[in-house]
């Protein structure tokens, strides 16, 4: 039985990046690659396109807890059938307080989900790319990522995402609803997953839920204090879904993403900015609460990446980042 257990553990770590891939794809997927390869590909000119989709959060009784992560999946797909980009794999864990009352949900906490995608980007930018795309299948996630973006920005790096308020996206999905009313685990998501993964879909179990129209905060599956009661898990029409209303959505929804990447890739570049100056007013030595001194000062980058030996001569330019460094 443990032996069993065993291979079927390693099959399922494995499945998640031995993927076979449509011979059709123009994109390349930056886990099938090995660190020469990616050397070539990770150009100035490259756009990354990073799936970002909670691999286990609530979804109703009738959906699966990764249905935000196969719907970022099926998107990067559908990317990587039209345009020459690279695609990360997907991130799993993001920003997702709102769920967690529900058994299985998973969150990190703000500032983890905004340096998550910060130091993802960072890293890949590091070796020429400036240009970055982010699949958000969510709406906490917004914050973060509009957080990120700001951030980065001032290392002159592109970070852009998609958006369900965006009248791009809204348009894009409206034909298909029956119910204007909607919000999550409903009448489009549901159909989604019946086109994604319908052996994970039980439609027997979806229910029709608006207990939470008109109202703001977390649902909750027992009643809580300051929660909004919600039994279900389902804010929409569930019960409606279709997968003909998944496949025609899941286009539209795709179309847009590909206008957003593509303008993404020729767009102007954000000036970056340098604040060495800024940071020179907190040099200096300091003593925290338990008697331990500190040294605050600047080094810059190209010192440190220069020591890597594997990044473009382009990306060496004179800003300088914030080093603490404790003292014996």
């Amino acid at each position: 039985m443990r032996k069993t257990l065993l291979l079927l553990l390693t099959f399922v770590s494995c499945s998640a990046v031995a993927q076979p891939r449509n011979s059709k794809n123009k994109a390349i997927y930056l886990e099938d690659i090995s660190w020469p390869t990616a050397q070539k590909l990770l150009t100035p000119d490259a756009v990354v396109v990073i799936p970002l989709g909670a691999g286990s959060k609530e979804h109703s009784p009738h959906l699966p807890l990764a249905t935000d992560y196969l719907q970022a999946e099926a998107y990067a797909k559908e990317i990587a059938l039209q345009r020459n980009v690279i695609i990360t794999p997907v991130v799993s864990y993001g920003f997702y307080p709102a769920f967690l009352k529900y058994p299985g949900s998973t969150s990190i906490n703000f500032a983890t989900a905004t340096n998550t995608v910060v130091q993802i980007v960072r890293s890949l930018a590091a070796y020429g790319p400036k240009r970055f795309y982010i699949i958000n299948i969510g709406v906490s996630t917004t914050p973060t990522l509009q957080t990120a973006a700001k951030t980065l920005a001032e290392e002159g790096i592109l970070l852009y995402y998609s958006r369900y308020d965006r009248p791009g996206f809204v348009n894009a999905e409206q034909p298909f609803r029956t119910k204007t009313y909607s919000g999550h685990a409903d009448e489009l998501e549901s159909s989604n997953m019946l086109t994604i993964r319908p052996d994970l879909v039980d439609m027997r179990k979806a229910v029709n839920d608006s207990s939470m129209m008109g109202k703001s905060g977390n649902m909750t599956p027992v009643p809580v204090e300051g929660g909004n009661l919600n039994t279900s898990g389902v804010n929409g029409y569930a019960a409606l879904a279709t997968p003909e209303k998944g496949r025609k959505s899941m286009a539209a929804f795709a179309k847009e993403l590909i206008r957003e990447v593509d303008s993404v890739s020729t767009c102007a570049l954000p000036k970056m900015q340098d604040r060495s100056a800024e940071y020179t007013l907190y040099e200096g030595k300091y003593v925290n609460q338990s008697g331990k001194e500190m040294v605050f000062y600047q080094k810059t980058v190209n010192s440190i990446l220069r020591g890597m030996g594997r990044i473009p001569e382009t990306f060496f330019h004179c800003i300088k980042t914030p080093q603490i460094i404790f003292l014996p």
